[in-house]
């Protein structure tokens, strides 16, 4: 299989670093999906357009922190060394606009680039300065090009068809990002579904398991620059409304519940369904997996679909707060019959010590009125758990336990909570989100880390403050979105 070849890649690569200047506003979405044939399985469109806003705002991103000028001085040193200056000769050859359009996803690939060069004199000039030959052909408007005349030859009868602006897979997941990001993605289900048989050797049925109507669905990305932080975003349409994977929206009731000050926070509901349909796949990728779960549930006492499984058929949390020694690690799921859950948790534990090197006993202990049990790890960890207020609590520590019968403050109301998920622009209601407190996290590391870490890595971790991840559903149309906040 053939390739764009590194030099023209790594082109783009060393513009995505450096067309951070500042200007007019590019134009709406990639005009290179007119071009591009309608069955291409891959189309990635990066804004090339050095007087953007998108690029202003990364700018003044990279600029926050004290390693951007050493990036940008070491990307244009590689550019020197292929006898490259940027602002003479990368900024002429590309346009506001450059697209790389996948024909084979199997194999090394195959792959075509587009763009609208300011300057043709100056792209064929910087495709003349590597040492592998770069074929052109002027299609529509654009610059196509190549390694090879007949990848162009490849995408020409491609393209004599429908063109993927007009592609109603395209459009229905393009429409659900922002168009106006530094770079978008769209990737081909169909094509990818394709690749993965001829590759992967994956069989409808197995693909059925995961994917709702046995489909990969086609689906877009997008990354944008902001003036606080990164922002990544996908989209979908499903081919059946199936929850399985996808879950359901729902409103998180648990941070109004769970202590404030967490450093890492997951939220999610009925995991039951997507762990039942795990099995379900993992069964259908291996013959032996229904005998093999069948010996390991008789040995532990308890059965994944009847009992652990219904463990989290309701909203479940998992978070990370500060503590002396260690950090603790919480679990916290809602539960309808707490004795219920206590029996499958002890017999689970009481199962699986079997296995564990030193076999401790779990004992009883009271945290706060709260009865609860307690199993010795390795010093100075136990594991601790209760069931009360219909929740069933997992933690590393006794005060994770305690904290939820408090009257301290919830994580609802943590500030930096608060304000990383409305920098994020998360909805009332996702399929789950999760929550980082970079800032606290890295200053906790770092701490225990000591001088161990250079200054200049802690200089770099510096601007970094919350990170936030979420995910949301409108029947058969799914969307994702993170938001890496930077101060």
């Amino acid at each position: 299989m053939s390739n764009v070849r590194p030099f023209a890649l790594s082109l783009l690569v060393f513009a995505s670093l450096l067309v951070a200047g500042c200007g007019e506003d590019a134009a709406s979405g990639p005009s290179g999906a007119s071009v591009a044939p309608a069955n291409a399985p891959l189309f990635v469109s990066i804004d090339t357009d050095s007087s953007s806003e998108q690029w202003k705002q990364a700018g003044a991103l990279l600029d926050k922190f004290p390693g951007g000028d050493k990036l940008i001085a070491s990307a244009l040193d590689e550019l020197s060394k292929e006898g490259v200056d940027f602002q003479r000769d990368v900024e002429p050859a590309l346009g506001p606009e450059t697209d790389i359009v996948g024909l084979d996803l199997s194999g090394e690939g195959e792959f075509v680039g587009l763009t609208q060069p300011d300057d043709k004199q100056k792209f064929d000039d910087l495709m003349a300065k590597g040492d592998e030959e770069v074929f052109t052909r002027e299609l529509d408007g654009w610059t196509v090009f190549a390694d090879s005349e007949a990848t162009l030859d490849e995408f020409e009868s491609a393209r004599a068809g429908r063109r993927l602006a007009d592609s109603s897979d395209y459009k229905d997941a393009i429409d659900q990002i922002d168009q106006d990001g530094i770079a978008t993605v769209y990737l081909n289900g169909k094509a990818l579904a394709d690749t993965l048989a001829k590759e992967e050797g994956a069989s409808s049925a197995g693909l059925e398991t995961i994917f709702p109507g046995g489909k990969i669905p086609s689906f877009a990305i997008s990354v944008q620059a902001h003036e606080d932080g990164v922002r990544l975003e996908g989209g979908a349409k499903v081919a059946e409304d199936d929850t399985r994977f996808t879950g359901e929206n729902f409103h998180a009731e648990l941070p109004g519940e769970v202590p404030g000050g967490a450093l890492v926070y997951l939220d999610l509901n009925n995991l039951e369904e997507g762990l039942s349909a795990a099995r379900d796949a993992l069964a259908q990728q291996n013959p032996q997996f229904d005998q093999d779960l069948a010996r390991i549930e008789a040995a532990l006492g308890v059965s994944l679909e009847e009992d652990v499984f219904p463990l989290f058929s309701g909203e479940t949390a998992l978070y990370v707060r500060p503590s002396l020694i260690i950090p603790e690690v919480t679990l916290v799921t809602r539960v309808d019959d707490e004795a219920r859950a206590m029996a499958t948790l002890d017999k689970l534990v009481s199962g699986l010590g079997a296995y564990l090197p030193v076999a401790p006993h779990a004992s009883d202990v009271d945290i706060d009125g709260i009865k609860a049990k307690q199993l010795p790890l390795q010093a100075p960890v136990s594991l601790y758990w209760a069931a009360f207020d219909g929740h069933l609590v997992l933690s590393t520590s006794r005060e994770g336990i305690a904290a939820l019968t408090s009257d301290d403050n919830r994580l609802a109301d943590d500030e930096d909570f608060k304000r990383a998920l409305e920098q994020a622009d998360v909805p009332d209601e996702t399929t789950g989100f999760a929550y980082v407190n970079l800032h606290d996290a890295i200053s906790s590391i770092l701490g225990f880390a000591g001088a161990e870490v250079p200054s200049d890595v802690r200089a770099n971790l510096e601007p970094l403050d919350t990170f936030v991840a979420y995910g949301s559903k409108d029947g058969t149309t799914v969307r994702f979105a993170a938001f890496l906040a930077v101060h």
